[in-house]
């Protein structure tokens, strides 16, 4: 974390924790940061998006939080709001504090992935307006906004690659059968994160990740607000309990960091020049 740059970045973790026992023998379906390997899972998370997507002049920062456990997440779906909904409590006091104490007035990135996406949905929904105004942009990143998040005034689409106090999301399959209910199907905003574009203008691009050099063709279907990704020949890990063949929710970053890191600054930029 540097605090000299004049735009924050506010990160939330994805779920990097499993189920655990407690001394009493309880299975547990919330992490404990008091334990050194569920704080360790959410470190790694955070030092590699700080690397990849986030531009070397902005601040980071990035809370540890309680978060609901893999299993605790996707054994029963049912479940599936209710404890992200627990674990983002934990989130927005971080984001208070964050705001108390470290934002010093500075406009900010929010950026959240998977269970972090949904946190981000729920703190765009409270932002007091003086903070959405220095708000550059907020990704949701394999997560959904849905038509009752946009009735929030704080959470507006974003159409292209340079509007800001926009959301981005996006969703990645090769097909829309690949999509995974919990996560994407009740989304209604979608745009493409190679061409910023909101229509099904199909997006070329290397794909250079890990040594990789794959040519991958991204197009969004606007139907679904879905991006569909052609030419992968990688390992696509798969989310555990519900993953589906050809959904590509586990490399939602990996597939974009070059993409993400360019856009988050071209929006600063933008919002800068305001």
């Amino acid at each position: 974390m540097q605090d000299s740059a004049e735009t924050d970045i506010f990160y939330v973790c994805s779920t990097e924790t499993s189920d655990w026992i407690n001394a009493k023998g309880d299975t547990m379906h919330f992490a404990d940061m008091n334990r050194p390997e569920d704080q360790a899972a959410l470190f790694g998370e955070m030092h590699g998006v700080d690397s990849l997507i986030c531009p070397e002049t902005c601040n980071f920062y990035a809370p540890y939080y309680n978060q609901a456990t893999i299993e605790g997440l996707l054994r029963d779906t049912s479940l599936f709001r209710s404890r992200c909904a627990k674990a983002t409590e934990e989130v927005k006091d971080a984001f208070a504090y964050y705001m108390r104490h470290f934002n010093h007035g500075r406009r900010f990135v929010l950026i959240g992935y998977s269970q972090g996406a949904y946190a981000v949905v729920e703190l765009l929904k409270e932002l007091k307006p003086e903070q959405a105004d220095r708000m550059v942009a907020a990704y949701v990143i394999g997560y959904q906004v849905t038509k009752e998040d946009l009735s929030y005034p704080s959470i507006r689409a974003a159409q292209s690659a340079t509007d800001t106090g926009v959301t981005v999301c996006f969703n990645s399959v090769s097909s829309v059968d690949a999509a995974i209910p919990i996560l994407s199907s009740s989304t209604a905003i979608g745009i493409n994160p190679v061409n910023w574009q909101t229509d099904a203008t199909p997006a070329t691009y290397i794909y250079d990740f890990g040594g990789a050099n794959d040519t991958l063709t991204a197009t969004l279907d606007t139907l679904t607000h879905l991006t569909i990704i052609r030419g992968y020949k990688g390992f696509c890990p798969q989310v555990p309990f519900c993953g589906r063949e050809g959904n590509y929710h586990c490399l939602e970053i990996p597939l974009y960091y070059r993409s993400l890191k360019e856009n988050i600054a071209l929006r600063i930029t933008c919002k800068n020049s305001l």
